[in-house]
């Protein structure tokens, strides 16, 4: 399986573009957890993601992950809150997302509101996302081996 993330990010002299990662995801050995790598700038990563919690509707899900790039000296650990269209979740599932949070050793203080809006001045100075990237190759390749 492969996780092809597409994300906006500010560079350290304020230019606002779009990334693209190609992740290799595998299964853990524990229900709920996945083993991802991918090849960034030419060092690889190695990431070890687990389900925090998940709401029952799936609106929202709490990942958590820690990484290592071992070539280069690098580790970390991380985690997201993630909703069907990007928005913050409602008030209401504050306590139950907590609670997940909590359970994989977040302080939701650690967190930051990612701004999906496409009509935002970052997102307006990227440009058009690039989402076909992964997609057109994928495309063309099936339409390849229908002939």
């Amino acid at each position: 399986m492969w996780y092809d993330p597409i994300f906006r990010v500010a560079t350290i002299d304020g230019r606002n573009v779009w990334c693209k990662r190609h992740y290799k995801v595998r299964d853990g050995k524990v229900p709920g957890t996945f083993r991802l790598s991918v090849l960034d700038n030419g060092v690889i990563s190695n990431e070890f993601w687990t389900i925090g919690g998940v709401a029952d509707d799936l609106s929202w899900i709490v990942f958590h992950y820690s990484g290592a790039a071992s070539k280069v000296g690098q580790r970390y650990i991380g985690g997201l809150v993630c909703t069907p269209d990007g928005a913050l979740p409602p008030p209401e599932k504050e306590a139950e997302i907590w609670e997940a949070l909590e359970r994989v050793r977040i302080q939701p203080w650690e967190l930051y509101v990612v701004d999906n809006d496409p009509n935002n001045p970052g997102a307006i100075a990227a440009g058009p996302p690039p989402t076909t990237y992964y997609r057109d190759d994928v495309l063309k390749a099936r339409s390849e081996l229908a002939k």
